[in-house]
């Protein structure tokens, strides 16, 4: 079968691999969908995401979706069965996933991130456990992108959004146009939505909100509180993964009021005035991936509440990762989201 490798900063290859079987709790897939995330991009650009490094070469992708081609002892699942792959693999004993609370198991294997390959080829091996099936209404590409729709929800959720509030969502990639549609749907008044580009607004509009700000022509931060009459936002909800972000999210945000923190900035680090932050007793919290969110954006996407097919504007070919990840990282015309299709022919 054929894989992609990652072996350094801008250098994608194809290669071909041995295919291998499925052994007891596992699941051989056909690939059908991956979306390239801005954490995949941190590799693509810098070889590493939150100071971890790909050591060796690497198949990047975690946003997919798959055919159940295989299984090995002791799986439910059965051949020909249509999945969502949740990219995290927890150990289910640690304290947090003892907890309740997976997404933060300290033995955690995540798909993509080093030394864990992720789904840009066209089949693999993965635990069944971390198969999620999917609905026939819903499509291969909708299927890998019920996992930025979790990513989405576990943020919204966290931000307690109530209705008739006012959200700031500062950056409209894949993951903030998601967070800008559940807010209308929890009711929002007023979303101000900002991006440096204008398809990426456009969009926005699209997915629900009424105000758009250009970052690259305004003080967002200064014309949110204009927009606001110096009040601000209930929830300010940074999506941008970019240092500076969170600090404008913390000058928008109201008294009393809420930041989210979504985005990985390249940095590794965020900054705010502490000042503004501890005078208006901000809540600031960061994000991390999903908890429990497969079955609630399945009903979303299912019930057409959703458009996670509208999000993939750009589509390639295995052969064409390379150029998949050059588009998305140099934001090529009009690109949302960039979704490669491992066995499309």
């Amino acid at each position: 079968m054929k894989a992609t490798f990652f072996h350094a900063p801008r250098d994608i290859r194809l290669a071909d691999v041995p295919d291998a079987e499925p052994g007891p709790g596992q699941v051989l897939l056909d690939v059908t969908a991956v979306g390239i995330c801005g954490s995949d991009l941190h590799t693509y650009l810098y070889g590493n995401i939150g100071g971890v490094a790909a050591e060796q070469p690497l198949t990047l992708g975690h946003e997919a979706g798959g055919v159940v081609v295989a299984v090995g002892p002791g799986v439910q699942l059965r051949p020909g069965q249509r999945v969502a792959i949740d990219p995290a693999v927890h150990c289910g004993e640690c304290e947090r996933c003892q907890a309740g609370e997976p997404h933060l198991c300290l033995k955690l294997e995540f798909m993509g991130l080093y030394p864990y390959h992720g789904a840009l080829r066209e089949r693999m091996v993965y635990p069944a456990r971390s198969c999620v099936p999917v609905p026939n209404s819903i499509t291969d590409i909708g299927a890998a992108m019920l996992e930025p729709l979790g990513v989405a929800l576990h943020a919204t959720r966290l931000a307690e959004i109530q209705i008739g509030e006012d959200v700031a969502v500062l950056g409209c990639g894949a993951i903030g146009l998601l967070i800008v549609r559940l807010a209308r749907l929890a009711g929002a008044r007023r979303i101000f939505a900002s991006d440096n580009h204008p398809w990426r607004l456009n969009a926005a509009a699209a997915y629900g909100a009424n105000v758009l700000l250009n970052a690259g022509e305004v003080d967002v931060a200064a014309e949110v509180l204009r927009l606001t009459d110096k009040r601000g936002v209930d929830v300010a909800i940074e999506a941008a993964w970019a240092a500076d972000t969170t600090g404008q999210c913390v000058e928008m945000a109201r008294y009393g009021g809420r930041v989210i923190i979504v985005g990985i900035p390249i940095e590794d680090f965020v900054t705010f005035r502490a000042s503004a932050a501890r005078r208006k007793e901000l809540l600031i919290r960061p994000s991390r991936r999903m908890k429990h969110t497969y079955p609630a954006a399945i009903a979303l996407a299912e019930s057409g509440q959703v458009d996670l097919d509208g999000l993939a504007s750009h589509q390639y070919s295995l052969e064409q990762t390379p150029t998949a990840f050059e588009d998305a990282a140099t934001y090529c015309d009009g690109i949302v989201r960039a979704v490669v299709l491992p066995n499309h022919r």
